[in-house]
């Protein structure tokens, strides 16, 4: 299978993964993106397109944790938004936390999500049977930001730098997956917030420098 790599800019920045969020059906794009951004998430992503908020904002990426069998949202989403949600006949859920940031939280496969221990047991519940996983509590390099620290597609996991040795071993075990080091945006080690990917490929903010892409390639195509 290809796997296609795209740089983007949305809103004139090129922390993409911020304002969009995807599985391998879906991707979830804020309704005032241009147009064009439609047309490079089916070509890259092989994905239907979807334009929504959560609490009228474009964030989407920082508001939603999304996997193939469900996605949850923050306590400010609204109730028209999780309608349009229900819509993509997803299981949806509003995750009990005090938390608004939950993709930071939350670092979720299809088979495996691991979870920040910042995230309350009740939410973390709420992790397992909505989007349909395992639930592994730990941090990656002692941060307790796991899910912006990485992303993941079932091949592999692109995770910070700043991850030891033991995090990848951890990581490997945890996803059954390849695991390396890597950043985006000329060496932002927020990874999430530059990158959207799935199994058929990523778009990067376009200030990934060529070394960077390369790096994604190996692990994630």
């Amino acid at each position: 299978m290809t796997f296609d790599v795209a740089p983007l800019r949305i809103f004139g920045t090129s922390s993409v993964g911020v304002f969009i969020t995807t599985n391998n059906s879906v991707t979830i794009i804020p309704p005032d993106a241009p147009e064009k951004i439609d047309d490079v998430v089916r070509n890259t992503l092989g994905t239907s397109v979807a334009r929504f908020t959560v609490a009228r904002s474009p964030l989407l990426g920082i508001f939603t944790v999304l996997n193939d069998n469900g996605v949850l949202l923050p306590p400010l989403v609204l109730e028209e938004e999780v309608k349009l949600f229900k819509s993509l006949g997803l299981n949806v859920e509003i995750v009990n936390t005090k938390y608004t940031a939950i993709s930071n939280l939350v670092l979720a496969g299809n088979r495996v999500a691991l979870v920040s221990p910042l995230l309350e047991p009740d939410a973390r519940r709420a992790v397992a049977d909505v989007l349909g996983v395992e639930v592994v509590v730990d941090t990656i390099a002692g941060n307790p930001l796991v899910g912006a620290l990485a992303v993941l597609n079932s091949r592999g996991v692109l995770v910070a730098p700043e991850a030891t040795d033991d995090d990848l071993k951890k990581l490997s075990e945890y996803f059954k997956a390849r695991v390396d080091v890597g950043t985006v945006n000329k060496g932002r080690s927020f990874l999430r917030g530059g990158v959207v990917v799935n199994d058929r490929g990523a778009l990067v903010g376009d200030e990934t420098a060529g070394p960077e892409l390369m790096r994604l390639q190996q692990v994630l195509g």
